[in-house]
């Protein structure tokens, strides 16, 4: 299953939108409420690090690494989001493709909510701005996109955003994040590989921190995370990040045994998708992560993917 956090802003703002039919009627619901300025409110215990001034210093003993020739293939999927929230201001964020099948190319994608909520009308829907995702693949060729729809956002127990870019991209370029079919936990129980190989979590995105992420300018990863529980739409991961990481994924290799494989791929070592960032809890330090776990919006992402 997959639990959601609701975290700390952790980046800038980012991309377009409007409802879609894609997603069977999901789309757009309760979009108001979950925008609803007291919501925001309520969260005084999560650190929201949207517009914040400057850059943070980066930890010391920070385990996060640069993307470079030797690091995980799969960092291609992630992206750089960058939107424009004023005539003089712009916002960062990360964001990740996602697919329901290796055979697909990408054109869904997900960050966190707090992404978009800029471009909220407060009448259900979303006016797109201009953005731009810059995407890089393993042989260092630079793929630009933008998104064109929210297809659904939520920041009422969660913070995430399913949306749609202006064109799709290649799996010959970049191959799409797997869909989890579990939630992280069961992934991340060798009971469900028992092939050998452990199992392990890492989270990826532009981290605007002084030191190892550059100021936002360059990838960072952080592997062999410990991802743990916590209330629906809340969960804490004990990985490094900053802000622009905000909408990074959270992924889990695995190899998932024949006894509970449901598509003969899955018994292959693949990255999974199981959430994205958000922020950070008032109190904790980088070191400590909240995610939303996608197992709270599966039923809707399904659809989408299904469709697409």
């Amino acid at each position: 299953m997959k639990l959601l956090v609701l975290i700390s802003i952790i980046i800038s703002t980012t991309t377009l939108a409007s409802t879609d039919v894609d997603c069977d009627g999901l789309c757009g619901q309760k979009i108001a409420s979950e925008f609803d300025s007291s919501l925001i409110q309520a969260l005084s215990n999560i650190s929201r690090y949207s517009g914040t001034p400057g850059y943070p210093e980066t930890l010391a003993g920070d385990t996060r690494k640069v993307r470079g020739s030797s690091s995980p293939k799969w960092l291609a999927a992630v992206g750089r989001l960058v939107s424009t929230t004023s005539s003089t201001t712009q916002e960062q964020c990360s964001l990740s493709i996602v697919s329901d099948s290796p055979e697909k190319d990408g054109v869904i994608a997900i960050t966190a909510a707090h992404c978009v909520d800029h471009w909220y009308q407060g009448d259900g829907n979303f006016e797109v701005g201009k953005n731009e995702v810059t995407f890089t693949t393993n042989n260092k060729k630079t793929i630009r996109r933008s998104i064109s729809k929210v297809l659904k956002a939520e920041t009422v127990g969660s913070d995430y955003a399913i949306v749609k870019l202006n064109a799709p991209i290649s799996r010959k370029d970049i191959k799409p994040l797997l869909n989890a079919p579990y939630d992280y936990a069961d992934l991340l129980d060798e009971e469900v590989s028992q092939t050998g190989f452990k199992p392990f979590a890492t989270m990826a995105g532009f981290s605007a921190d002084k030191g190892l992420g550059k100021k936002g300018k360059v990838m960072t990863y952080d592997e062999k995370c410990r991802l743990n529980g916590g209330a629906s739409g809340k969960k804490k991961g004990y990985c490094y990040s900053y802000g622009g990481a905000s909408g990074g994924p959270v992924v889990v290799t695995a190899k998932i045994s024949e006894d509970y494989a449901d598509e003969d791929y899955h018994t292959e070592v693949q990255h999974y998708f199981v959430g994205s960032i958000v922020g950070g809890r008032n109190g904790d330090d980088n070191s400590k992560t909240l995610f939303t776990d996608s197992t709270h919006y599966t039923r809707t992402l399904d659809k989408i993917l299904a469709a697409h």
